[in-house]
């Protein structure tokens, strides 16, 4: 068994349903097919169907013999906007392969699609709540609209944001190959120790996958406070003698409400 083929076993025991050679589903479902549904993104079990032009940026690779990486990234990241279902994403990857390649999608390809359907359907989520479920964390779309709070109440009093307000960036340092499980608890440990520092009326939000952020006032002790953040990140842990590493630093704000979503934007980046 081939290793998509084993991947697409684990996520889905049913039979392969069938699709076309341009890598829709062939629906089972009548209503799915009407011209009457509607297409929204996250109906239940990504019933908004995969259009033929889905994946063309794959077949132009394949048939050209270029990287597929990049356009597989791409079509991941569309399909999930679109409300499809990674189950369903890799049914049509599948099947334009076999279509064009004559075999299974190479590893690369489903790593890529999969990997950016995730990442989309991650900010989706996010954007849902105003809190992160597993760190407790506010949400990045939280933490934009507060910022813009602040710039408009600065406006009406005549204040200054970046003279008082500053946001407090945390990124752990995890060792080469630690896992995604692992990374996620470090987030944890960070959001733990934000909240004994920073416990009033600061926001503490998780920005991208990697990073965490409180939203601060400028005081005086503000740098002190940082040291102590950086203490009780370094030893946390009570089941390991060895420091636990991250970077911390005061960001500025700027003078206007729309760079500082673009400061936001540029943590958010993955590393």
């Amino acid at each position: 068994m081939s290793l998509f083929a084993d991947i697409r076993r684990r996520l889905d025991p049913r039979p392969i349903r069938s699709l076309n050679l341009a890598g829709s589903l062939a629906r089972d479902r009548p209503e799915a097919s009407s011209p009457e549904q509607p297409r929204g993104r996250r109906e239940p079990h990504g019933t908004a169907g995969t259009g033929r032009s889905a994946y063309l940026a794959i077949a132009e690779a394949l048939r050209d013999g270029a990287d597929v990486v990049p356009a597989s990234d791409e079509v991941g990241r569309r399909l999930a906007d679109d409300g499809v279902s990674l189950l369903e994403a890799l049914d049509g990857l599948g099947a334009l392969y076999r279509s064009i390649a004559g075999g299974e999608p190479a590893f690369a390809a489903v790593r890529a699609l999969s990997s950016s359907w995730a990442e989309a359907s991650l900010i989706y989520l996010h954007s849902l709540s105003c809190e992160d479920p597993l760190t407790g964390l506010s949400s990045l779309a939280h933490l934009r609209s507060r910022l813009g709070e602040i710039y408009r109440e600065a406006e009406l009093s005549g204040t200054s944001v970046p003279a008082t307000h500053a946001l407090v960036v945390v990124e752990p340092l995890n060792p080469a190959g630690t896992s995604a499980v692992d990374r996620e608890l470090r987030l944890i440990d960070v959001a733990e120790c934000l909240r004994i520092v920073f416990c009033g009326g600061d926001v503490l939000g998780r920005v991208g996958s990697h990073r965490a952020a409180a939203l601060v006032d400028r005081e005086p002790n503000l740098p002190e406070q940082v040291e102590t953040v950086r203490a009780l990140i370094t030893q946390w842990r009570l089941d390991t003698d060895e420091p636990q590493l991250a970077r911390i630093w005061i960001e500025g704000l700027p003078a206007s409400e729309q760079w500082a979503g673009r400061v936001l934007d540029e943590l958010a980046r993955p590393a």
